[in-house]
């Protein structure tokens, strides 16, 4: 609240001196779902932005932005949205209250503000098999690079790097739990037509008020270690450690391949995500877990064509360690013994959405998943934009949670642009099928108008 409050002071501020020089443009949507079971399908409430959940029948939106331009290079952008939809939350929230400021290579944003959607909205998990759009955005301050920065000549070797911090203000069983985040990529770029990236992308969950252990360390000496990792301790007796009780905290890591080029006129992407928890994971012991993906798209297609992106995922977190367990045994994603809400936000997952929390929406119940997904986008009938999304997955349940081996889940999502004049009305069908349970079948329609 205290940072929610210093943007809208700042804002206030900023209007009145400047509002002359601000351009401004604006959005409001509202969508309805109807379904045929007691949840929506998969896809009709996953990876949206928070704005959707299982049991929502009605979701509405509002926001602006303003661009304040500093000088050609740079410029000073806010953003505020209101969210209300109904369901589990069935309230009125912040959907952004940020402000930011961009130049040619650097972005600042404090507040909340949505991430942007990559690959055309065709992944699974957006950027990483760790930070989907999964969740509403978080409360707090980031600092990035915008492009990669090259130390001569735009090309031959450079790097891209973030680092951020936000406070988990949920309801969950640690309070005010903090997160911190870092990225590190090394880039080389030959030439424009191809540019591979290598690096490490790191979260811990650290802080907070613990509801037996009271308030867990937050000084400064507590965020040294908990960013770089360090601490040591033995096992309480309950499976809680003292290195995680004296500020060590929740990690998640994932290191990142992308490679980028051109092959006959067609932008081609293959990702490669591994992830970790510990450090038989940082050691690849894990392996093959993680992401294995393909985006290509035409960026010459006409805009009457059919196909003009496609995306193939491959997800796969059966391993976890299994061969070199630690001493509480194999790994167990997003879950953790002292951070008990796990890697969640407002019980929703923050990673990878195929790792599903159980039936009370609060422990991830099933981690281990081998899981196929394609995306594909373009121009329907010369007249409607499309974008399909299918996913074959087969869960495994995970460490101490109920059985679910072998169930296969396919889900399918269909998203029509009907309408782009007055308004924009997008019809969205989306389907499951389990072999535990029956076909469920799901509709939305969503109406949209953006004020420039």
């Amino acid at each position: 609240m205290k940072q929610t409050l210093l943007v809208f002071l700042f804002l206030s501020f900023f209007l009145n001196v400047h509002a002359q020089n601000i351009e401004i443009s604006g959005q409001v949507n509202v969508t309805g779902l109807i379904y045929s079971d007691e949840h929506s399908p998969f896809w009709l409430h996953t990876n949206q932005r928070g704005r959707i959940d299982e049991l929502t029948n009605f979701s509405g939106f509002i926001s602006t932005h303003g661009l304040y331009n500093l000088s050609e290079n740079s410029n000073l952008e806010f953003g505020l949205g209101a969210l209300y939809q109904d369901g589990y939350a069935d309230k009125i929230q912040l959907d952004e209250a940020y402000l930011s400021f961009n130049n040619s290579w650097l972005g600042i944003v404090v507040g909340r503000k949505q991430r942007e959607e990559l690959y055309r909205g065709l992944s699974a998990t957006n950027q990483s098999v760790l930070w989907s759009l999964n969740a509403r955005p978080l409360p707090g301050i980031r600092f990035f690079t915008k492009r990669p920065i090259f130390f001569k000549n735009n090309r031959g070797l450079g790097f891209q790097a973030s680092y951020e911090e936000y406070l988990m203000d949920d309801e969950r069983f640690v309070e005010n739990t903090r997160l911190h985040h870092k990225s590190f990529h090394l880039v080389y770029r030959s030439s424009p037509k191809f540019q591979i990236s290598a690096g490490l992308r790191h979260f811990v969950q650290w802080g907070g008020t613990h509801p037996e252990f009271g308030d867990l360390p937050s000084d400064f000496e507590a965020y040294t270690r908990a960013i770089t990792g360090r601490g040591a301790g033995e096992d309480t007796g309950d499976g809680i450690s003292e290195q995680e009780i004296n500020g060590l905290g929740n990690h998640l890591g994932s290191y990142e391949i992308n490679i980028k080029t051109i092959l006959a006129g067609y932008n081609v992407e293959l990702i490669y995500n591994h992830l970790f928890e510990d450090g038989s994971g940082s050691l690849l012991r894990n392996t093959p877990d993680g992401r294995y993906g393909i985006f290509i798209e035409d960026p010459a297609a006409p805009l009457n064509s059919w196909f003009q992106a496609v995306m193939y995922e491959f997800y796969y977190t059966k391993n976890q360690s299994k061969n070199t367990p630690t001493t509480d045994g194999e790994d167990n994603y997003f879950n953790n013994n002292l951070y008990r809400s796990g890697w969640t936000y407002e019980n929703r997952v923050l990673g990878l959405p195929f790792i599903t929390l159980g039936p009370d929406r609060f422990r991830i119940a099933n981690n281990k998943i081998l899981a196929h997904h394609i995306g594909l986008s373009g121009m329907a009938f010369n007249k409607v934009p499309y974008r399909f999304l299918g996913s074959f997955r087969k869960n495994y349940g995970a460490k101490g949670s109920a059985n679910t081996n072998g169930k296969h889940v396919l889900s399918t999502y269909l998203d029509l642009n009907l309408l782009q004049n007055v308004v924009n009305l997008n019809l969205q069908l989306g389907s499951d099928f389990s072999e535990t349970e029956g076909p469920n079948f799901g509709a939305g329609v969503s109406i949209s108008k953006s004020f420039l």
